[in-house]
């Protein structure tokens, strides 16, 4: 992989003791120790794709030529990739960026791939030289970390032990700036196809609150959600406390999650019923990418670029969305905490 993409923490069911060995794989570092290295002399103005349920038809050669053109430094494939047998079409798709893309499990990895949870290791996480379905990382001043939820994820689990401590660490990370999650069942959704989690919710998102988790990618439902900033209710966790009901700027003040489905990569699009109280955006009519652009340790920048022109009528969000394709944009903005009246 390359030089960017540093500091890869593996984390793994099979493993009960922690281990302080670390295992090169071309550029990554994967490390069995789940505390973040800190990174020193790196570049924090970056930006990221991220797009979920993919599949190998005319729409998901669109989204890798969408992502080609942006050119990010890391590419999040979240889960449901080829729908084949074997991962041989996703991975010719993806193949100008193969060497800056991870991916998040998804079901169709386990269920459609010929050999189950072998033929899922072989066919997509050896040939992206990630060598289990659960696992961290950092690049520059981000941190990332990839749930599986077709395992144990209960307390207690060796998933869950791992999530923890990674988190953990991460939050007390200095040189670590942002944390995202990349899972692919949707803890929160608008009606549509697949039903919110509750389970994975319950288990995951007052953890992801307390070690403050800016964002949470998911997948599954074919279309585009984004939440508000969302904090954990135990009396009821389908009805979230909204932190901030603005539609796109935020002040990051260390309370609430931004969940987002991003599960437009090509393969389909699932209806969308209505709009959840606790959604700011949604679509079900437009193939496309998340990018996240990071602006230092200062703020980061959300757009959805669709993979062709919007309606007619459709309105510009700015003066440089000429072409139309930006569905969605937000900003998260540092506050500064010294010396600010904020």
């Amino acid at each position: 992989m390359k030089s960017i993409l540093k500091n890869i923490i593996l984390g793994t069911y099979f493993l009960t003791v922690i281990f302080s060995l670390t295992i090169t794989f071309n550029n990554f570092v994967y490390a069995q120790d789940p505390s973040p290295t800190d990174n020193t002399d790196i570049d924090k103005n970056f930006n990221i794709a991220v797009a979920s349920d993919w599949g190998c038809k005319e729409e998901a050669e669109k989204t890798a030529k969408n992502i080609q053109f942006h050119n990010p430094e890391l590419v999040i494939a979240g889960g449901d990739l080829s729908y084949e047998e074997n991962g041989a079409c996703w991975m010719e798709i993806i193949a100008p960026f193969k060497e800056k893309t991870v991916i998040s499990m998804g079901d169709h990895e386990y269920h459609d791939t010929d050999g189950g949870k072998v033929g899922a290791m072989n066919d997509y996480l050896k040939p992206l030289d990630i060598t289990n379905t659960y696992y961290s990382f950092n690049l520059n001043n981000v941190h990332f970390v990839a749930i599986d939820p077709y395992i144990s994820y209960e307390p207690n689990s060796a998933q869950y032990e791992f999530v923890i401590n990674d988190l953990k660490n991460a939050n007390n990370n200095p040189n670590i700036d942002w944390i995202f999650v990349i899972e692919h069942i949707p803890l929160y959704s608008s009606p549509s196809k697949h039903a919110a989690d509750s389970t994975i919710r319950d288990v995951f998102h007052p953890i992801f609150d307390k070690y403050n988790v800016d964002l949470v990618f998911s997948g599954d439902n074919h279309n585009y959600q984004r939440t508000y900033p969302l904090t954990y209710i135990p009396s009821d966790s389908s009805t979230p406390i909204i932190s901030k009901k603005d539609h796109s700027n935020y002040k990051d003040v260390k309370s609430g999650v931004i969940y987002i489905i991003s599960g437009t990569a090509g393969r389909s699009h699932y209806d969308i019923t209505q709009q959840a109280p606790f959604v700011a955006k949604q679509d079900d009519m437009r193939f496309g990418f998340l990018n996240i652009e990071i602006k230092g340790d200062k703020a980061l920048v959300g757009t959805f670029y669709a993979n062709k022109m919007m309606d007619p009528n459709y309105t510009p969000i700015s003066a440089t969305n000429k072409i139309g394709n930006i569905l969605d944009q937000f900003t998260i903005s540092k506050l500064i905490t010294s010396g600010s009246s904020s």
